[in-house]
């Protein structure tokens, strides 16, 4: 009778013990499917223009988990991780189980210089956001700087030698932006920032940009009809809202 019991209670122990083999052999091999089916072969990106394919791409890869799509899915969509110096946000979808997808929005630049052969734009804080061989379209061009080009660092305020007047130049940017007005050039100055539309140069002095800037639109729309292709300079830089008059000065022939 005991023995009877005694293998009965083996065989019970190694069915206990078999079955539990079963089952951790049951989720590694749901853990290997997993990892099989969702391991990612390839990153595709849209909605960038100027940001490049690779620098986006390799930004996932700096992440040594990033061979699985779901933690890329999840890590990038919930975690808030640093972007690239060029992108506001980046939004990750599934398009397979092994292909991800990533739709950037990139950061709205509000002016360039010339840089190394190329163009390097700057957001409305005046951060470096990235390096372009192709000129920015819409944007203005920045002149009159004097940048330490060694010291040019990307998702950093560019190094400028006088802080004063590219902060003015960079608050005239947003207002420019806000107006809908895209000049073709701002040269910086002591005397305050000079913007060209076509052959038409407004001087807007230091001061009261709200004001100057709001003038703008209504005044070049006139301009464009009183003086049709005359050079000149638009005089605002003494103006505020109490005038009457702002001067024209067509340049001398």
């Amino acid at each position: 009778m005991k023995q009877k019991e005694k293998k009965h209670k083996k065989k019970k122990r190694q069915g206990v013990v078999l079955g539990l083999l079963i089952f951790i052999l049951g989720i590694l091999i749901v853990l290997f499917s997993f990892m099989l089916l969702f391991h990612t072969q390839k990153i595709e990106v849209k909605g960038n223009k100027y940001v490049s394919e690779e620098d986006v791409t390799e930004w996932l890869k700096k992440d040594k988990y990033t061979a699985n799509t779901v933690y890329i899915w999840g890590r990038y969509n919930f975690a808030s991780p640093k972007q690239l110096p060029g992108v506001e946000s980046t939004k990750i979808t599934l398009r397979t189980p092994w292909i991800v997808q990533v739709t950037v929005k990139e950061k709205e630049i509000s002016g360039y210089i010339e840089y190394n052969g190329g163009y390097l734009c700057f957001d409305k804080e005046g951060t470096a956001m990235l390096t372009t061989a192709d000129k920015p379209a819409g944007v203005a061009n920045l002149e009159g700087l004097e940048v330490d080009v060694s010291k040019v660092k990307l998702g950093e305020v560019l190094p400028v030698s006088d802080k004063d007047i590219f902060q003015r130049t960079v608050e005239l940017s947003k207002l420019l932006r806000k107006y809908k007005l895209v000049p073709d050039r701002i040269v910086c100055s002591k005397a305050g920032p000079a913007f060209y539309f076509g052959n038409v140069e407004v001087l807007v002095g230091k001061t009261n940009y709200e004001d100057r800037v709001a003038q703008l639109p209504p005044i070049l729309e006139k301009l464009s009809k009183q003086y049709p292709d005359t050079p000149g300079t638009l005089h605002l830089e003494n103006y505020d809202t109490s005038d009457k008059i702002i001067r024209f000065v067509p340049d001398k022939k």
